[in-house]
């Protein structure tokens, strides 16, 4: 299945929570309506990691 779109997002920043964070995330859309995505984040107090899937609709 080729994929038709992509895209690679990366962000940093400061709360006033959790302090420094970095965050990146990048997905490929396989659909005009269907998309996966991955994601890493970082703090000074946890790792985290996630995917999913994203599914857009027009009414």
């Amino acid at each position: 299945m080729p994929v038709r779109t992509g895209y690679l997002e990366a962000q940093a920043g400061v709360s006033s929570l959790t302090g420094a964070y970095a965050r990146l995330e990048g997905g490929a859309r396989l659909r005009d309506n269907l998309g996966l995505f991955a994601f890493a984040e970082a703090n000074q107090r946890e790792r985290m990691a996630g995917a999913g899937i994203r599914y857009t609709f027009r009414r």
